[in-house]
């Protein structure tokens, strides 16, 4: 049902008159007139009682202007509802990523987006790097923020900075005074990681079994926040993202080491394969991309597709 023609049928129903129906249009008489004739022909029915001068709805006609109000009314609100959408006045963006990344990467771009488009909602989800592809292949997140590669072939992944990691111990342990060490070092000492499942702890046990060492775990945990506060106690040493304890090797509560052989790591943008970023998405892709070189992360650039490792 064209919705011109209920716009011409509901005001000469409203004025009773085409030509002041017309006028409120900016149409002419003959163009309303026949608006109203081809939504009669459409539906079957008359629509108004020609009394003289005088035009009156029939049972028809005040059937469907009841509902007629109705529809423009909610044509006119979805219009509305989709400038807004347009131009970022309201919307939702999801977005799924590790802890790390929303402690210590996320917030600066967050805080400026949310000044930029106040009516925009913002959930962070908070997962391992496999989870994050998982939500974002069930279409849960409009993105995901992992670490690369990533072996699912449905996805694209752009890769957007690096990211390396470093040992830390805390200032009274025996390797608090050197800047490099390597695995037989590491794998002498006492050592706190984090859970089975996590893309870092992956890596960790992958080159130690490289080395074909055995790493002291004494404890395995959920948060890197958690671990952080064991070390700067003293309870062993860990390797963590390096943007994670930048405050705490500034203040001389914890010391950070470099690890040889240690690869520095992608962090990368995981999306649908065919799907497209919302507006609302794109625009905080730009707001992060300009913030991360405040926080001293190196951008890269490119796209492709989930590929094995």
């Amino acid at each position: 049902m064209d919705l011109d023609r209920l716009r011409g049928f509901v005001e000469t129903a409203r004025e009773k008159s085409f030509t002041r129906a017309a006028e409120k249009l900016f149409l002419t008489q003959p163009a309303v007139s026949l608006q109203v004739k081809a939504l009669e022909d459409e539906l079957g029915e008359d629509l108004f009682e020609r009394r003289g001068k005088q035009i009156l709805l029939t049972e028809a006609g005040r059937l469907l202007f009841a509902r007629a109000e109705a529809i423009l009314e909610m044509a006119e609100q979805i219009r509305q509802d989709m400038a807004a959408l347009v131009q970022l006045r309201t919307g939702r963006l999801s977005i799924g990523t590790s802890d790390t990344n929303c402690a210590y990467v996320l917030p600066p771009a967050v805080k400026a987006f949310r000044q930029a488009y106040p009516g925009i909602e913002i959930r962070l989800t908070d997962r391992m790097s496999p989870e994050v592809v998982r939500l974002v292949l069930e279409g849960a997140v409009d993105f995901g923020l992992a670490t690369l590669p990533v072996t699912e072939p449905r996805v694209l992944t752009r890769p957007l900075f690096i990211r390396e990691d470093v040992a830390i111990s805390s200032p009274t342990h025996r390797l608090a005074s050197v800047k490099t060490v390597d695995l037989h070092a590491l794998a002498d000492c006492a050592m706190l990681m984090l859970e089975r499942g996590s893309t870092s702890r992956g890596l960790m046990d992958r080159m130690f079994a490289a080395a074909g060492l055995q790493p002291h775990v004494i404890m395995e945990l959920g948060s890197i926040e958690v671990i952080k506060r064991f070390v700067e106690i003293g309870l062993g040493i860990a390797v963590v993202p390096e943007v994670s304890v930048r405050d705490e090797v500034r203040s001389g509560r914890l010391t950070a080491i470099r690890v040889t052989g240690l690869p520095a790591r992608q962090v990368g943008v995981v999306r649908r394969e065919g799907g497209r970023l919302s507006r609302a998405a794109a625009a905080y892709m730009r707001f992060l991309e300009m913030h991360l070189e405040t926080i001293g992360l190196r951008i890269q650039e490119g796209e492709g597709r989930g590929v094995p490792e």
